[in-house]
């Protein structure tokens, strides 16, 4: 899905105290800007406006939720307020270009590493999100992406689950039991290609999922990028030659040669055209093909995700919300999240989106987890927590795997073996890339 820009708004004002009372209450209100204090925003508070940045979500109806939040605290605030969103890869190159002009939007929706990455150019959130974790507990996860070097740098915004996606239909064609393992989907996935419905994994430097697909395959195989210090270089071990050896033999045999020019949608257009089998993604198809009430809707199922010679492992992607240095308006964005956060506008998002985003909360969680319970269909996705990493484990996300995932790495090293290189001299090319990561990033 291609990003838009959304409209602005400006609205009425309202007194502090009823600003309090519809947001946080008292005890959050008297940490709110000193904007308030006389009961309305001052003369040069009409001009403001607070912008954010994020992705365009697969689920529109989450989008448009966030943009009413949105106007709600401006018509409170007595602000204009900007949503712009973007598609997913287009994100990381325009974050980069806004810290490197010191200028651009007021907040920025960023995840997993990124938040190291650029934590010279974001703010710290402590007395923003100190309060609100005493409250509503972030999940550890989220937490250990957004909590850097001792400030709460981001505020968790959701995380995916991304399970396997399959058309249930080509799986029972076939006679086939939808897969438990990699070797499973490898055996399986042979024979739906053969009956023209193969499976996918992005396999280009333009698709976010990529690197989500090839983390996970990688860590049930044993594979890591850096050991849990985060600074030791892992890349070039027998594990990773075994996850290459795989991951080569699982494309030419079970995939087409269009995984390798996808962006972030196309394995959404790809189960939804009807040909394809399987997938690992978030339920943006399902969603998709449900709310356009598409024929194929009644096949698109989700399952658990898959185990390997190492285990059952998952990846996701851990977004967050960060006040930008460069911003003017640094305390209105800071109210804006107080806003938000607030059990009951966090949860309407949330029940907005349709599951597609999972909430960092363990309040908000209990006050939402009928959105699963009560749709058999994506009712496994809670289930997928246990077996989660951020991106970089066994270490935590840092600034060296925010630039790694930034070149997709593990596409390219998987790229690289299909054209016939090695795996023992790609991961030898992949050791040298990532000294260089850890001597120029900083």
């Amino acid at each position: 899905m291609t990003g838009k820009r959304m409209n602005s708004s400006k609205n009425k004002r309202l007194s502090r105290r009823e600003f309090i009372k519809t947001t946080a209450g008292a005890a959050a209100g008297a940490t709110t800007g000193l904007w308030f204090l006389d009961g309305k925003a001052p003369v040069f508070a009409k001009k403001r406006t607070l912008t954010s940045l994020a992705l365009s979500l697969f689920v529109p109806s989450g989008d448009e939720m966030f943009i009413q939040i949105m106007k709600e605290f401006g018509k409170q605030a007595g602000c204009e307020t900007r949503f712009d969103t973007v598609a997913t890869h287009e994100v990381p190159p325009k974050v980069a270009s806004e810290a490197a002009a010191q200028a651009g939007h007021d907040l920025w929706n960023i995840w997993e590493a990124y938040g190291f990455l650029h934590r010279h150019s974001i703010i710290d959130l402590d007395d923003v999100l100190d309060p609100i974790d005493k409250e509503q507990k972030f999940f550890k996860g989220p937490k250990e992406c957004h909590f850097i070097e001792g400030h709460w740098k981001l505020a968790p915004y959701y995380w995916f689950a991304m399970p396997q996606n399959v058309n249930i239909k080509h799986w029972k064609d076939a006679g086939l039991e939808v897969p438990k393992t990699w070797f499973e989907l490898h055996e399986r996935g042979k024979i739906l290609k053969t009956l023209g419905h193969p499976i996918g994994i992005p396999i280009s430097q333009k698709s976010t999922d990529g690197n989500h697909d090839w983390w996970t395959c990688l860590w049930c195989f044993g594979g890591k990028v850096f050991e849990a210090d985060n600074k030791t270089i892992a890349i070039n071990s027998p594990e990773m030659r075994t996850w290459l050896e795989f991951a080569v033999n699982l494309y030419k045999d079970c995939m087409t040669p269009e995984v390798l020019t996808w962006d972030d949608a196309g394995n959404n257009r790809f189960m939804l055209s009807g040909k394809g089998s399987w997938v690992m993604n978030p339920i943006s198809i399902w969603n998709a093909a449900r709310t356009k009430k598409m024929p194929i809707a009644k096949y698109i199922k989700h399952y658990p995700s898959l185990s390997g010679p190492a285990g059952r492992h998952n990846a996701t992607f851990n977004h967050g919300w960060a006040v930008t240095k460069f911003s003017k308006n640094q305390d209105l964005a800071k109210d804006f999240l107080r806003y938000f956060y607030q059990p009951e506008n966090y949860s309407r998002w949330v029940k907005a989106a349709n599951g597609f985003c999972m909430p960092t909360t363990e309040l908000v969680l209990k006050k939402t987890e009928s959105v699963w319970k009560d749709e058999p269909d994506i009712a496994v996705l809670p289930g997928e927590a246990p077996y989660v990493h951020s991106q970089g484990w066994p270490g935590n996300p840092t600034q060296y795997v925010a630039a790694f995932n930034e070149r997709y790495m593990l596409a390219q090293m998987v790229h690289r073996c299909i054209e016939g290189q090695s795996p023992a001299s790609v991961t030898q090319w992949a050791e040298k890339e990532l000294q260089k990561i850890v001597r120029e990033t900083k």
